[in-house]
């Protein structure tokens, strides 16, 4: 009785730990693409070119034109002034757009130089190669910071929330974009929050057995082989270059070393002397492969090419595996036996008789 309560105050500490000690939830993700349920659909080119392509990338965070036309085409900003243009010369910005500015932020609440007059001939520079060309566009996100009214109301139903236009032009042909903006409600996350609890506790329960070694070590591979495939989903997700996924994911990296680090202590040492890394890994997955991508278990449109209940369960169970784990090192570098170092009792003197 006194060690399954202990068990179970381990259990407590160790969620009140990891909820405390997480960073505000969805910090994660890749260049800032947290998980959403406003989704950013292109429905129609009207008129319709042959090769010519726009595309919703990163949840709606960016527009992608695909011009194979071998032509010139040119995005207009939100003034209707030249912005973009794209074709066999490569990509090219017109510095004076207010869009330069306006996009470089979410919201779009950045100064705009005086330099920047949609009414001036356009000042274009090269910053890119190819036919392809990515941008943030205001026109085809929610751009405010609470949702919308219907939304407010009635959030588990779908909504469209707006629509967007955004204008081409080709050989002096405007081409109109056409989309929407679609409020898409996202799962329950109490089943899965009831996984990740039954998780912990059977990894705990299992973990002071006989069996312990084993299960542990079936923990630790497991969470290895979901935050690998986690990572490389989230990579393949976004279109954003190699450093920043590297930055971006850098914790989630960190934490899968030294969940390696642990497996091979536990394979060769077992679970008591591998206990002060079983709490390190545990702790660091469950925050950084876990907590930090909370909000994975409850919204619709999710940064990764892995199928959403995939997932999910990968998130789910890396923070119900480690927060087992966390507790499972605590208790056993708790129990721990501190070894006495013996000493050799001093030998009674010997009275010398006198001769």
């Amino acid at each position: 009785m006194i060690r399954l309560g202990r068990v179970a105050l381990a259990l407590a500490l160790g969620v009140g730990t990891v909820v405390v000690a997480a960073d505000p939830a969805g910090a994660h993700g890749v260049a800032g693409i947290q998980p959403s349920n406003f989704a950013t659909e292109v429905l129609m080119i009207v008129p319709a070119e042959p090769g010519l392509a726009v595309h919703a990338v990163d949840l709606g965070n960016k527009l992608q034109l695909d011009n194979h036309t071998g032509r010139d085409v040119i995005v207009l900003g939100y003034d209707n002034e030249p912005y973009l243009r794209v074709g066999p010369g490569g990509v090219y910005q017109n510095d004076r757009s207010p869009a330069v500015y306006l996009n470089r932020t979410r919201t779009g609440n950045v100064p705009v130089p005086r330099s920047a007059n949609p009414n001036a001939p356009p000042q274009w520079h090269q910053i890119g190669d190819g036919t392809t060309v990515r941008w943030h566009d205001h026109r085809a996100h929610w751009l405010a910071s609470t949702s919308p009214p219907e939304v407010q109301s009635n959030p588990g139903a779908r909504h469209l929330v707006q629509r967007w236009t955004v204008t081409l032009v080709r050989d002096g042909t405007r081409i109109a974009v056409h989309g929407d903006v679609v409020w898409i409600p996202g799962p329950s996350p109490w089943g899965w929050v009831a996984l990740a609890v039954a998780l912990a506790a059977g990894l705990v329960v299992l973990g002071l057995t006989r069996v312990g070694r084993v299960v542990v070590t079936a923990a630790l591979a497991a969470m290895l082989v979901g935050e690998t495939a986690h990572v490389l989903g989230s990579w393949e997700g976004t279109t954003v270059g190699g450093a920043t996924k590297l930055a971006a994911s850098a914790y989630a990296l960190g934490g899968m070393a030294v969940g390696a680090l642990a497996l091979v202590w536990v394979l060769r040492r077992g679970v008591r002397a591998a206990a002060p890394l079983l709490l390190l890994t545990g702790l660091f997955l469950a925050l950084a492969g876990g907590l930090a991508d909370v909000t994975v278990l409850y919204r619709s449109q999710l940064p990764t090419t892995l199928p959403g209940t995939w997932a999910r369960l990968e998130v789910a169970a890396v923070i119900g595996l480690g927060v087992g784990v966390a507790i499972l090192g605590a208790v056993r570098l708790r129990a721990t036996p501190h070894r006495v170092r013996k000493t050799t009792p001093a030998r009674p003197a010997v009275p010398v008789s006198a001769s």
